[in-house]
């Protein structure tokens, strides 16, 4: 028992003294922040500069939007930034709740060969972030980060909000911040798990909804691509077959089966399918495998893929940027989820979507399960049930 109780010991003291080095250390490398005159009574009214870091996957930014109208709401006075990547600051820009973005480009996303080069910019970027004064800064990611942590600490702010670590080896850490969101054990949606980091500030929003701003470029880029590709049929169905992890795919055969059992549903329906960057040889596989039933869409930018998406009726995917970029859109949405968990925390938030998952194997879901709940979705749509948008009467092949 007491050897037990002295190792426990032995583990806490060592854990402060690596948070006293830590905290020694980046005081050094980026200064103390700047002294709050109470921490206990943060007075929202005075805040008049507030940085929120949102640093991960695109997705997870969209996610993340309702978040920025509330916090935006409940301070109007106050000037927000936001820190993003490079490769996620498109889906944000020209969203009406942001005065600024701040982005800083990671090293997988570089052309760097070497580690230290992106290093050492990322730390001229973090120096940078203190001469802004900011008053509140806010880690908005729905559980502790120490690259997320360690931007809000830089900024200097008096006031830092945040998730404590949840992991011990993160302990020495919690400096980082010095306001503490509650860490709840309940399954909840990402766009609800960043509302509850404002909600412990007493900072509410009843009606959440994702925005995403689609800009006249890539509205014009989708219009040129509907119109050279003589997509006239109605309805348009969209696809999106990629994820950056494989087993995360649903099968080409798969999407090839249900694409034939829309067509033969839907006779003059258009089969519109988008894929990542790095994916085209197998995009260009399936397109082959319907022949002239599939337009194959290749698009450059985030907003490029929302623009193509707004000419759709029904858009189709796996689990994704893509499919929060849809909803965002309010695009009736179905969903392939390769995870039975999956949809609680990242089902495409709003009305009039479905998603699908069997189990944990993606590829156990069905072409016939998927073709049943889209023609359900498609058929709701025509009779302008709540998904509607620009209903009008499709027909239907009944033989």
């Amino acid at each position: 028992m007491f050897p037990k109780q002295n190792t426990i010991k032995n583990k806490k003291n060592k854990g402060k003294v690596k948070g006293l080095l830590a905290s020694s250390l980046f005081s050094v490398l980026f200064g103390k922040p700047r002294q709050m005159p109470r921490l206990a009574g943060l007075n929202l009214s005075e805040i008049r500069r507030i940085l929120v870091v949102r640093d991960d996957h695109i997705g997870d930014l969209i996610c993340s939007t309702p978040a920025f109208e509330a916090l935006k709401k409940a301070c109007p006075q106050a000037e927000l930034t936001l820190v993003v990547s490079t490769y996620n600051a498109e889906v944000v820009k020209d969203n009406p709740y942001i005065d600024r973005i701040l982005c800083y480009e990671k090293h997988k996303h570089s052309h760097r060969r070497w580690r230290l080069g992106s290093v050492w910019c990322q730390y001229r970027f973090l120096k940078s972030l203190k001469g802004k004064n900011f008053d509140l800064a806010i880690g908005l990611r729905s559980r502790f980060s120490r690259r997320q942590a360690q931007t809000v600490f830089a900024s200097g702010a008096p006031y830092r909000l945040g998730h404590y670590p949840d992991k011990p080896r993160y302990l020495y850490l919690a400096f980082f911040y010095n306001l503490y969101v509650p860490m709840s054990r309940t399954r909840k949606h990402e766009v609800e798990r960043t509302l509850d980091v404002l909600k412990s500030i007493g900072i509410e929003h009843p009606l959440p909804k994702p925005l995403v701003v689609i800009d006249q470029p890539a509205r014009d880029f989708a219009t040129e691509t509907i119109a050279s590709g003589e997509i006239k049929g109605y309805p348009k169905i969209g696809y999106h077959i990629s994820n950056r992890k494989l087993n995360n795919c649903w099968p080409l055969t798969s999407f090839a089966s249900l694409i034939e059992l829309l067509k033969r549903r839907y006779p003059q329906s258009e089969h519109l399918i988008t894929f990542a960057p790095d994916d085209e040889e197998r995009a260009t596989q399936l397109t082959s495998w319907v022949s002239k039933k599939g337009h194959l869409v290749a698009t450059r930018e985030i907003k490029q893929l929302g623009a193509i998406q707004r000419h759709c009726q029904l858009f189709i995917t796996v689990d994704g940027a893509p499919m929060h970029l849809a909803a965002a859109l309010g695009i009736p949405t179905l969903a392939l989820f390769g995870s039975s968990l999956g949809p609680a925390f990242w089902h495409p938030w709003g009305p009039g979507h479905r998603w699908l998952a069997n189990g944990d194997e993606i590829a156990d879901i069905s072409s016939q399960e998927v073709f049943d709940v889209a023609r359900e979705m498609l058929e709701n749509r025509k009779e302008g049930g709540a998904s509607s948008r620009t209903a009008r009467a499709m027909p239907v092949c009944t033989a």
